[in-house]
């Protein structure tokens, strides 16, 4: 049976952790990309399936190693889960400043671009390859004070990739809902408050409870093998009736 090889980005932590999880209990090599260096490490540990790169995915040069440690291991990439991202403090737009705003932007579009740039001439030159976004259902629900969260999960270009690239490279996203992740914890903070803001967040999700990584990692999987096959340009709620 021939190597199938996935690139997780955000893989040491919260929805990427289970995602490169799920992948190294089927058997494939993965590849993690974070800027955790202690919990990229800890994460690489766990078996000898996952392969940890130290680096920044807004930086094209991370992607070309990411591409070159794939290529040169193993001879083939067949996977990018796009995963890592960020949020910022809950609050209304006139109250932000111009840093959040690039920052919230270059981390979450940006890599959607850089890997596209370095990971697709090769998947399409090697006759196949899937990429799975990760987006969020702030973009057709959103919660006020998240406007810049929720306008770059929102410039996730899939669609017009899929287009672009069909038949050969199939994009497909995957809009959570609020995950139980490191990332919820910092929205929602860890005061005497917090249990309150995180019971109001499960009442606005029509099944009652916050998206478990476990959730997420499962869709990654369909939508990331043959399973998914006449599967592109789509985007797969996982919110638990958000989005109704």
């Amino acid at each position: 049976m021939q190597v199938k090889v996935a690139v997780v980005t955000g893989g040491a932590d919260g929805f990427g952790a289970t995602i490169t999880d799920r992948f190294h209990q089927e058997g494939y090599q993965v590849i993690i990309i974070d800027i955790n260096k202690e919990k990229g490490e800890q994460k690489a540990s766990v078996g000898p399936n996952i392969h940890f790169l130290f680096g920044d995915v807004t930086q094209q040069d991370t992607w070309e190693q990411a591409l070159a440690l794939a290529r040169d291991m193993f001879g083939r990439l067949d996977i990018v889960v796009n995963n890592a991202g960020i949020t910022g403090a809950q609050s209304p737009v006139h109250t932000k400043d111009m840093a959040e705003y690039e920052r919230t932007f270059n981390v979450n579009v940006r890599p959607i671009f850089c890997s596209a740039r370095s990971i697709v001439p090769f998947m399409m030159e090697q006759g196949n390859g899937v990429f799975v976004n990760i987006t969020s259902t702030g973009c057709t629900r959103p919660r006020p004070g998240f406007a810049f969260y929720n306008a770059s999960k929102a410039a996730v270009a899939t669609k017009t990739m899929a287009l672009e690239y069909a038949p050969t490279v199939r994009f497909n996203c995957i809009a959570p809902a609020v995950g139980n992740t490191s990332m919820l914890q910092a929205s929602i903070g860890s005061g005497a408050d917090s249990q309150e803001r995180l019971q109001k967040i499960e009442d606005l999700l029509p099944m009652k409870r916050v998206a478990q990584p476990m959730d997420i990692a499962n869709a990654v999987w369909y939508l990331a093998t043959d399973q998914s096959s006449f599967v592109t340009g789509t985007t797969l709620e996982v919110d638990g009736g958000r989005g109704i």
